[in-house]
């Protein structure tokens, strides 16, 4: 007579060794779940709380699911193929919600909440995208000895710097992509020495047409490099 035990799911640890039995049945599920796979059919079931989380289906459960290793990665998941896949993805429908976090729970160490690398030339180790006007990355210190954000190699700010050249005269105006508002700040400096010649002031031209202007305090003798960013 079978006990209400088992039909329980074995936990099986990463570093136990198994038993013979224990192999058949991960075998059996993963037979199941490879044929499933196979023919294109997914349980869309709701499963519920305790139940196995079998590869193929949507599992729906009302608590957290918490894995824990005592080496190594606590989860491991790998995508095979090209295009345009991921190997983790996280969604939050909720209105202050978080679809992927990250954290070091240490008191002591360099940890590291999130981890990106790349190994491609081409490659961007973390990317974010904000959209309907939203942020796309917010770094924040609330300690004051804490670093908001820190940068190790060269920092670029694409379309929003760069340097002009000018043919003469004392006020150069300058197309910005990106998009401007009243309170963007210009900060510019001549990239070229003329005696007595320096940035009167630098500012928003016309934020609708994305233009700022650049003054100096009299004409350049000749040709000069202009170079300027903006910021806000």
């Amino acid at each position: 007579m079978n006990s209400s035990r088992d039909n329980e799911p074995t936990i099986i640890a990463a570093d136990e060794p198994r038993t013979r039995r224990q192999l058949l049945t991960a075998g059996g599920v993963a037979a199941v779940a490879g044929v499933l796979g196979a023919l294109g059919i997914s349980n869309t079931a709701a499963a519920k709380d305790g139940q196995w989380l079998k590869v193929g289906n949507k599992t729906t459960a009302t608590k957290t699911t918490t894995l824990e290793a005592k080496k190594g990665p606590g989860f491991l998941t790998r995508v095979a193929g090209g295009g345009k896949v991921s190997a983790i993805r996280g969604y939050a429908t909720s209105n202050k919600g978080t679809g992927v976090q990250g954290w070091a729970d240490a008191k002591k160490g360099s940890t590291i909440g999130v981890d990106g690398q790349t190994r491609s030339p081409d490659g961007k180790a973390g990317q974010f995208t904000a959209a309907n006007g939203g942020t796309a990355v917010l770094a924040k210190s609330p300690d004051k000895k804490g670093v908001a954000l820190r940068t190790e190699g060269r920092l670029q700010f694409t379309k929003r710097s760069g340097s002009t050249q000018t043919s003469g005269g004392s006020e150069i105006v300058i197309p910005v992509q990106g998009g401007l508002s009243d309170d963007s700040l210009v900060l510019a400096t001549l990239q070229d020495h003329f005696p007595g010649v320096h940035v009167e002031a630098a500012h928003v031209l016309d934020a609708q047409d994305g233009l700022i202007v650049v003054r100096l305090n009299q004409a350049v003798p000749e040709p000069a490099s202009v170079a300027w960013i903006v910021l806000n």
